[in-house]
């Protein structure tokens, strides 16, 4: 029953998010993903919710983005991908580690904790929040340590996926690169699925489509990096788990993707299962906001905070010479 509650909770704030969504749009783009993130964020830390509804935002968090990231395959079609060439796959595979390579660089210079760099370097380089939620628990430490990490670090991309948004949105009105490059540089290196789409369809439809296509190149990377993070705190984690496995849900998240891509299932169940995805992941990031304490993160969020915004600063520098130049 207390799960149940939780669950009517956190749909509740859904709906006011697509509400604010509507009612905001005429004056400022921002995705209601980013919106239901700070909602979820001010009830927290200014009203509060009841005990009871803890468990119902522990499963929007822990198990419907599971969900979400697995029917997230369904937008993905492989052969649309290979079809628009190997450029954007060349770039995409040298940008995502490139960007989590230099986010735990930075972070060393700044004392900040290996893993909670890492996270940052994961969420800023391949789909924000929702990569470092799927990635967590592949670092060492005990559930609660990386709970609170991650915490920390969809807390930082969140909002400056959204300040992102914001300044690029911008950025196309006045800058004189194409509409391809535009949706292009968006989607290569906007935080989130929601942020580079918001981005990219900014500035039309065109831009959007290319936006899109790279961003889910860069979705894609959840399953080498996956693998890689496996790989490199096995020792660590075998420690504490005593097993090494990849999460279950990025095979499945590739699996759909091939099923999307060989066209196997009718258009308009892939469109039910693209707008389920949609709806899981947007509670699961309420649920994220719903447990960001801004009293438990002070300390550590600072630091973090400059490494995630000097990340964010290399990547779309680096990002916009790369599109200027090479499409």
């Amino acid at each position: 029953m207390d799960k149940i509650k939780g669950l009517i909770f956190v749909a509740i704030i859904v709906f006011i998010s697509k509400f604010t969504g509507s009612l905001i749009d005429p004056f400022v783009k921002l995705e209601v993903l980013t919106i239901g993130i700070v909602l979820g964020i001010l009830v927290n830390n200014t009203i509060g919710y009841n005990d009871s509804y803890k468990a119902g935002v522990d499963f929007s968090l822990k198990r419907l983005l599971k969900y979400g990231i697995i029917l997230l395959g369904f937008k993905i079609n492989f052969l649309t991908m290979i079809n628009q060439g190997y450029k954007m796959l060349i770039v995409v595979i040298l940008f995502v580690p490139g960007v989590i390579y230099i986010s735990g660089l930075i972070g060393k210079k700044l004392g900040v904790d290996e893993r909670l760099a890492g996270m940052i370097g994961v969420g800023s380089s391949i789909c924000g929040a929702s990569a470092i939620v799927a990635m967590a628990p592949l670092f060492p430490g005990n559930k609660e340590e990386k709970e609170n990490l991650s915490v920390i670090a969809v807390s930082i991309v969140s909002f400056l996926g959204a300040l992102g948004v914001l300044i690029y949105t911008q950025i196309g009105v006045i800058s004189s690169i194409s509409d391809i490059q535009f949706g292009l540089w968006s989607g290569l290196s906007l935080h989130g699925v929601a942020h580079a789409l918001a981005g990219a369809f900014s500035r039309g439809d065109l831009a959007g489509e290319y936006g899109t296509i790279i961003k889910m190149m860069r979705v894609i990377m959840l399953v080498p990096v996956s693998v890689f993070l496996s790989i490199k705190y096995s020792d660590d984690r075998k420690e504490s788990s005593g097993r090494l496995s990849i999460p279950y849900y990025v095979v499945l998240f590739i699996i759909a993707g091939i099923i999307n891509t060989l066209g196997i299932l009718p258009e308009e169940l892939v469109s039910v299962l693209k707008m389920i995805s949609s709806y899981f992941i947007l509670m699961a990031m309420i649920s994220m906001g719903l447990k960001v304490d801004f009293k438990n993160i002070k300390e550590k969020g600072k630091q973090a905070l400059i490494v995630g915004t000097i990340v964010f600063i290399i990547s779309s520098s680096v990002a916009y010479i790369l599109v200027k130049n090479i499409f």
